[in-house]
């Protein structure tokens, strides 16, 4: 699984602090679009379906394993990043 530099900011900054809300996501990931909140959130969904983030309550995150199906596993000197 290859990150977006969106999703590896928002990764840096939960495992930095311990986790991320949709506030500081959104000042996280400069966005240009029209309707910012529904972008960030859309982003942060995708990552909480795929396992990256899990959602504690409404608009607050950690940091999740990985795949749901998958464990956690990150190699040291490969390229892909598997979390």
């Amino acid at each position: 699984m290859s990150l977006t530099p969106k999703q590896s900011a928002v990764l840096q900054f939960c495992h930095d602090n311990g986790g991320i809300t949709k506030a500081q996501a959104m000042g996280l990931i400069n966005t240009h679009y029209c309707n910012g909140d529904k972008h960030v959130g859309d982003c942060l969904r995708r990552m909480v379906k795929s396992g990256l983030l899990i959602l504690v309550k409404p608009g607050v995150f950690i940091t999740g394993n990985g795949k749901k199906n998958k464990p956690a596993s990150i190699v040291a000197g490969q390229t892909k990043l598997e979390l």
